[in-house]
């Protein structure tokens, strides 16, 4: 039985939590807006959209959501050009050990087809994936199931044969709403995240073995 593992990109591929985090404090300082730690947390996995929508409707923003994704889009993509970027410790030889024992890999991410492609060409990760998904490609992100279920459509497959791996609350929240089991990555680097639905949790990826992202047939 074909079996799928989907990865989260922030956080789980490659170690940009923290980039993330810098680049959004920056925009939050030209707008005006301070964003206190836990706040800033609670919106890690989210879409875009829905982290800006969350946003405005806390501090009142009169600009439009379009306006303030458009800014966030360029920052990123701009500053992050010439950042250098590395995969979370092990994932790498996780991606290989998966590959080798059958499993059909695809990334599912919040962030935008372009920031996605961006990293996984830092990376060299492309030829691990079948399918990238970005937040672009659904109608609703993070922690809404739609990313999740997109990548099961495009294999035609259904959901319960999928293991998805997150390091963010809205990431496990999206994949369990999915009906697909969970690989939650615990990073200090991610902040105070609640990863309880998850149906394994490890700090290691070096300690994950194929065994770990098998789902038994129903």
């Amino acid at each position: 039985m074909e079996q799928f593992v989907i990865f989260d990109m922030d956080g789980v591929l490659v170690d940009s939590e923290p980039l993330h985090f810098e680049l959004e404090q920056r925009l939050f300082a030209q707008l005006g807006l301070v964003v206190p730690p836990h706040l800033h947390e609670s919106l890690v996995g989210m879409a875009p959209r829905t982290m800006w929508q969350t946003l405005q409707a806390h501090f009142a923003l009169s600009q439009p959501v379009s306006e303030l994704l458009a800014l966030e889009r360029q920052l990123k993509l701009t500053a992050l050009q010439e950042q250098t970027v590395t995969c979370i410790p092990g994932v790498d030889r996780l991606l290989d050990v998966l590959r080798t024992a059958g499993f059909r890999l695809s990334v599912a991410s919040s962030s935008p087809r372009a920031l996605i492609q961006l990293f996984l060409d830092k990376l060299g990760f492309y030829p691990y994936f079948d399918h990238i998904v970005s937040s672009d490609d659904v109608r609703e992100g993070k922690p809404a199931p739609d990313i999740f279920l997109e990548v099961a459509q495009r294999y035609g497959q259904p959901p319960a044969l999928f293991t998805v791996v997150e390091d963010s609350t809205n990431g496990v929240r999206a994949a369990k709403a999915a009906g697909m089991r969970c690989i939650g990555y615990q990073s200090q680097q991610s902040g105070q995240q609640d990863l309880a639905l998850a149906d394994l949790i490890t700090d290691d990826f070096h300690q994950l073995r194929p065994t770990d992202f098998r789902v038994s047939a129903s």
